[in-house]
């Protein structure tokens, strides 16, 4: 009956924060086990000296938190009292906010126009890999998608639809009970669209064994032949991260800071720029607040004119 308790208690949360917090509360009893101490259950003052010797090692806030939280769920899980309540805990974790070294440096959203031109540099490309790539790159600019979201797709994820195409998101951060949701990109009429570029991929893949496997797997190259790999394998975040972001500097040089983040950010300023409706916006994004989606918008000229312009001086 124990192991079944211990399993359900630990479902409480999601298996990345689950795996997040197992590893932040391994650093904690590394630390504090070498001091000679106890983990759990963990002295309030305990916990202070190791918030305080993060930040003189120069953690982020990020690291404090995930620390707390931490410690936090392992006494809840164990039912002991969370030393993480004392002042001095909670003392500190405001200090990281104020004093840590947040060196916050957003990426550079991606524009219709770059993702227009890549896509004319490469439009009789017949190269499985740029083409993979270029695929990714346009289903997370107009779905907004997260690479999490991206890289778990597979063929039966997508449904095929007269003038635009269906994306069945089983897995979002957003969705913590796995209900799911679909999102709809529309055929376009540039080289850059999502559809046609979708089609192309199929086409380079001459065939699909299994639609259960995923739709952006490695690729292996031997002689003339370049294929996705036969192991029902993700891409890696940074496999992909290198594929997508080299591909687009060809076009906006080495300079700009972008990432694959910039994708989902680029596709959200546009869509909000040409004033689509808020709660359109907010359900192709699966967001649930405003100010998770306004963090992705990068309001143009225009719009940020239009309220000193509204005052008609």
């Amino acid at each position: 009956m124990c192991p079944f308790l211990s399993s359900w208690i630990l479902s409480s949360k999601s298996e990345n924060t689950t795996r997040s917090y197992f590893s932040a509360f391994k650093r904690w009893e590394i630390f504090i086990t070498a001091q000679g101490h106890s983990a759990l259950p963990a002295s309030p003052i305990h916990v202070a000296l190791y918030l305080t010797h993060l930040l003189q090692t120069g953690a982020s806030q990020h690291p404090v938190n995930n620390a707390v939280y931490a410690i936090k769920w392992a006494h809840n899980c164990a039912g002991l009292t969370d030393p993480t309540e004392n002042s001095y805990v909670t003392s500190l974790q405001e200090a990281a906010r104020r004093k840590a070294n947040h060196g916050v440096h957003k990426k550079e959203p991606i524009t219709k126009d770059i993702l227009i031109t890549l896509c004319d540099k490469f439009i009789d490309e017949k190269d499985l890999l740029i083409v993979r790539n270029l695929t990714m790159i346009l289903f997370c600019f107009a779905g907004f998608l997260r690479f999490d979201e991206v890289s778990s797709l597979t063929f039966n994820d997508i449904i095929m639809r007269d003038d635009h195409i269906v994306l069945c998101i089983k897995k979002s951060k957003t969705d913590q009970y796995r209900q799911g949701s679909e999102v709809l990109i529309a055929k376009g009429s540039t080289s850059a669209c999502p559809v046609s570029m979708y089609l192309r991929y199929l086409d380079l893949l001459s065939s699909v064994e299994d639609k259960s496997f995923f739709l952006f797997r490695p690729i292996f190259r031997s002689k003339d032949v370049c294929k996705l790999i036969y192991k029902n394998k993700k891409l890696s975040y940074t496999a992909a991260r290198s594929n997508i972001v080299s591909l687009l500097k060809t076009v906006v040089g080495e300079h700009v800071n972008i990432g694959i983040h910039s994708l989902r950010a680029g596709g959200a300023t546009v869509a909000a720029n040409s004033n689509v409706d808020e709660r359109c916006l907010k359900r192709h994004g699966r967001w649930k607040s405003d100010t998770a989606k306004d963090g992705y918008i990068v309001d143009s000229l225009g719009k940020r004119l239009m309220v000193s312009r509204s005052l008609e001086l």
